[in-house]
């Protein structure tokens, strides 16, 4: 990659408009900002510091979820949108906070029409081509037709948090089939897991806006698929006390992260 940055989320600059931020450059296409870490998450790092509002203006596409781990978030068209645990989506005010979060300004480099029915497997086995580059992230989406679709929301936490290994085990699961939509996220290197979910990580927004959530299992018909490298990471590390106490090396990260991501 050609750079990653840490930071802190209370390093995020705050400042009044002023005339002249109409006349900004446009914004640095196809950067990847995440807050936090999936190791975090994973450990039950629930409450974040960065509100939408913050996040907003780093990417106009992306996923995500909320404090306490109020449901899934999936960002279109600079929109943020809130899948609780039944599954509905509603738009999202800019005053949740997120404890995970990765968006990017996206600007698709490659196009790519899909004709045939694609399961999951053949699907990244698509975009694994025309990306070419195992090591770099890449930014995917795919708006058409699907045969089917099947989802995952998880419900809002009390404290004391439990470990996310428990909590999917009880989430709410949906089977969507004839349906279409948008489905968005990222493919990230296999030495990131742990930073991010290696491999491919997707939220799925209904056409009307109004079902989805974080899939686990997809067939595409037909429809667009739409790709983007990064190369540049930009990474908002909390300063929070659960943060800091959390451990975010354990034994058999991976197959923690698989097995909570449904991979």
């Amino acid at each position: 990659m050609r750079g990653i940055k840490t930071g802190l989320l209370r390093d995020v600059e705050t400042r009044p408009r002023i005339a002249g931020d109409a006349f900004k450059s446009k914004p640095v296409a196809n950067r990847l900002y995440q807050t936090s870490t999936m190791a975090a998450l994973l450990d039950a790092v629930y409450d974040g510091e960065t509100t939408l509002d913050e996040l907003l203006q780093h990417g106009n596409f992306g996923l995500g979820t909320f404090n306490a781990l109020d449901g899934e978030m999936i960002v279109t068209n600079g929109v943020a949108r809130q899948f609780r645990a039944e599954g509905v989506a509603a738009q999202a005010p800019g005053s949740l906070k997120t404890p995970f979060a990765c968006v990017t300004y996206f600007e698709p480099e490659q196009c790519f029409n899909i004709d045939r029915p694609l399961g999951k497997e053949g699907f990244e086995a698509e975009v694994d081509r025309l990306v070419g580059n195992p090591n770099l992230f890449a930014a995917v989406r795919f708006t058409g037709q699907f045969e089917r679709v099947e989802t995952r929301t998880v419900f809002c936490q009390c404290q004391p948090y439990p470990h996310m290994l428990e909590v999917v085990k009880k989430q709410p699961t949906f089977s969507m089939v004839s349906v279409n939509g948008t489905m968005i996220g990222f493919r990230t290197p296999a030495y990131m897991q742990g930073v991010n979910v290696a491999g491919y990580h997707v939220h799925f927004l209904t056409e009307d806006c109004a079902r989805g959530g974080h899939v686990t299992d997809y067939k595409v018909t037909r429809g667009q698929l739409e790709v983007a490298t990064i190369a540049d990471l930009d990474i908002r590390l909390p300063r929070t006390q659960q943060f800091a106490q959390a451990n975010l090396n354990p034994e058999h990260l991976h197959d923690a992260i698989m097995e909570a991501e449904g991979g």
